[in-house]
């Protein structure tokens, strides 16, 4: 039906009862086909292949006319939401804060920290055996980290870490939630998924212009093999033996992209070059490794509005459960809050200044309730971050029994950044 003539046809009269005058095909996106109240205008869908009509597409300005289909839910599905980290002082309050928001909505099912710590893949599999200070608060999957003397880039770590859970725990549950450690849960996912067919979030990037640089380098590293590509982002919900399948891939096309960095293969200078692309292929390689490998194995993403980020967008939407703080706020009062900041776990503005907009103020609002139940951890409190170094070289007696039974590599115990606390 997306055709203007099919349109006028079916849909002749506006709802005051006046005739449509106009039909355009300049737009494109997953609430089209539709009708626009200001302009009295049917909007046919121009990129059915870059953004398929779904039921999660939504435009506050537009009326969908082609009703969804209700979705009977799957009683029996379970839920795991898992998140990928180091054990970085930056991912400290991410880490105990996503826990307690995942609790606190009543989110269904576990919640696992993967921890990238010790080991240099691929040469040593083995990750730390111990872990870090914060395993018996965050239930947790050690994983090893992949080896910086190869790539610096730490994004290896999010598809490497994903790929060792599934393969050396007994994940039983059907529904993986892959998210973000700056995510906050403020609504439940209880969204089913089938194999075959998962559901993401819409991207900031799109792959509408065939001579775009996303476009380029999606085609060329998938070599022919793929047909389409979605742009997502996270949350990605996703069947568990889809996410098996797809994993060891996102990690070997993330690989292979990172790899022409330098060398005969090193990439043209407009991927990388703020000029042609907010993409930089630099930062974002593991982002084109889970999408080209998706691709790769056919699998097509629903796209539904799962995330809001504050600072972007300013009316809470019912329904869409996650905020995404991967960028600064500013309140109305003049101060700023970012993830960033050293201090970003322990102050953050509050109470919430008037004037401050519904998706702003539900983050300060969410921050305060973690730091309110949870306060900082004794490592903040004591200032001792810096010194876990030190500490893990000179051990004290019953760590180093422990560790000495877990006889850790060499290369494991040179590249920790975090020391673990004596078992209880």
């Amino acid at each position: 039906i997306n055709r203007c003539e099919v349109l006028m046809a079916a849909w002749p009269k506006a709802r005051a009862g006046n005739y449509f005058k106009h039909c355009s095909s300049t737009f494109y996106g997953h609430d089209l086909p539709a009708y626009q109240d200001e302009m009295d205008t049917l909007l046919l869908n121009n990129d059915m292949e870059g953004f398929p009509t779904t039921c999660g597409g939504r435009s506050d300005h537009g009326a969908r006319l082609c009703p969804c289909a209700y979705r009977y839910p799957n009683t029996k599905a379970t839920f795991h939401t898992v998140f990928s980290v180091e054990s970085k002082q930056y991912f400290e309050w991410q880490s105990r804060y996503n826990v307690f928001w995942h609790k606190q909505v009543g989110q269904p099912g576990k919640i696992t920290r993967l921890l990238s710590m010790g080991g240099a893949w691929p040469t040593n599999k083995s990750p730390h055996p111990v872990g870090d200070h914060l395993m018996k608060e965050v239930p947790t999957h050690v994983a090893p980290k992949y080896d910086p003397r190869i790539d610096q880039y730490t994004a290896y770590n999010k598809p490497l870490a994903i790929t060792h859970w599934l393969q050396n725990t007994k994940v039983e549950e059907d529904v993986i939630i892959i998210n973000d450690p700056d995510c906050a849960y403020v609504g439940k996912i209880e969204t089913p998924v089938e194999e075959g067919e998962p559901i993401a979030n819409q991207g900031y990037y799109t792959f509408k212009d065939p001579n775009s640089v996303e476009m380029q380098i999606a085609k060329h590293y998938c070599r022919g093999a793929c047909k389409h590509f979605d742009p997502i982002a996270v949350p990605v919900i996703i069947h568990r033996r889809d996410l098996e399948r797809l994993a060891p891939l996102w990690l070997k096309y993330t690989e292979d992209i990172r790899k022409d960095r330098e060398g005969p293969n090193q990439w043209p200078i407009e991927w990388n070059d703020n000029r042609y692309t907010t993409n930089r292929i630099e930062w974002v390689a593991e982002m084109f490794g889970y999408v080209i490998a998706a691709a790769h194995l056919g699998l097509r993403h629903e796209i539904l509005d799962l995330q809001m980020v504050p600072g972007v967008h300013k009316e809470i939407v019912p329904g869409v459960p996650i905020l995404h703080f991967h960028i600064g706020i500013e309140t109305p009062d003049g101060r700023t809050w970012m993830k960033g900041n050293s201090t970003a776990g322990q102050i953050s503005p509050w109470p919430v200044p008037p004037g401050t907009d519904p998706v702003t103020a539900r983050l300060l609002v969410a921050l305060h309730d973690a730091r309110t139940a949870l306060g900082n951890t004794d490592r903040y409190k004591q200032g001792l971050w810096e010194n876990y170094r030190s500490e893990w070289l000179n051990p004290q007696p019953a760590r180093l029994r422990l560790l000495a039974a877990a006889a850790p590599s060499a290369a494991a115990v040179a590249d920790l950044d975090a020391l673990p606390d004596a078992p209880g």
